[in-house]
């Protein structure tokens, strides 16, 4: 039986609003964005990574660290994020059965979940899964998943700008048109724990939370954060 293989885009820019430079936070004497990075390539089904930046200046601290790290990278379209997710991929001239979309303000993701994930999408064949959708599980564990072919179709459509931005919807949208993997996570059921980075008082929260997982496991961790939520919340 021939391997899939999988590539995970990192999305990644610098000109937040809400928190400036968010990325570039500290957690562990890492960087927001270098501690996403050393949690996902923990994640044993990933077999490639590119970083996929916008062409503002601000974003030259990815290309460094890019280039620091033997990282492939892309720099697109800040707000056609369909269009720089397509041409990085593009840009490798691999084929790929699966692409994983890192959003790296999701600093604590989980990579045993990540890797299941992959798994079901691969068994179902699926088209598309989101688990930010339904949000059964904590906001932020994992990422969402598509099939390469699927996205290229779409890019070649006229698109909102709402979908352009915002590609889940585009899948959520149009259900029927798509093969979508639905989960049902009881295990990590806890749909209230947010754990994506867009304030001050989200940088707080998973920096509380990074170092009360420390000294856990990585494959202890998803289960062993919730039980922290509920004792501190």
């Amino acid at each position: 039986m021939i391997k899939k293989k999988v590539l995970a885009i990192v999305l990644c820019r610098n000109n937040s609003t809400r928190l400036k430079q968010k990325l570039k936070l500290k957690i562990q004497n890492l960087s927001c964005f270098e501690f996403f990075f050393d949690r996902l390539t923990n994640c044993k089904n990933i077999d490639d990574i590119i970083i996929a930046t916008t062409n503002n200046k601000n974003d030259e601290y990815f290309v460094r660290f890019a280039k620091k790290n033997k990282i492939k990278i892309f720099r697109g379209s800040e707000s056609n994020v369909l269009k720089r997710m397509v041409d990085a991929y593009k840009s490798i001239n691999q084929n790929f059965d699966i692409i994983v979309r890192g959003n790296s303000d999701n600093t604590l993701i989980m990579p045993n979940i990540i890797d299941e994930d992959v798994n079901d999408f691969l068994k179902t064949k699926s088209d598309f899964y989101s688990p930010f959708a339904e949000n059964k599980i904590p906001f932020g564990y994992s990422l969402t998943l598509f099939k390469p072919t699927k996205l290229v179709q779409i890019s070649k459509k006229k698109l909102s700008k709402k979908y352009k931005e915002h590609i889940d919807n585009y899948f959520l949208d149009n259900k029927k048109k798509f093969k979508i993997l639905k989960k049902k996570q009881e295990k990590y059921y806890c749909p209230n724990l947010f754990l994506t980075l867009d304030t001050n008082f989200d940088y707080k929260r998973i920096k509380f939370y990074a170092n009360k997982l420390k000294r856990i496991s990585l494959n202890n961790q998803a289960t062993e954060l919730i039980k922290i939520y509920k004792k501190h919340r």
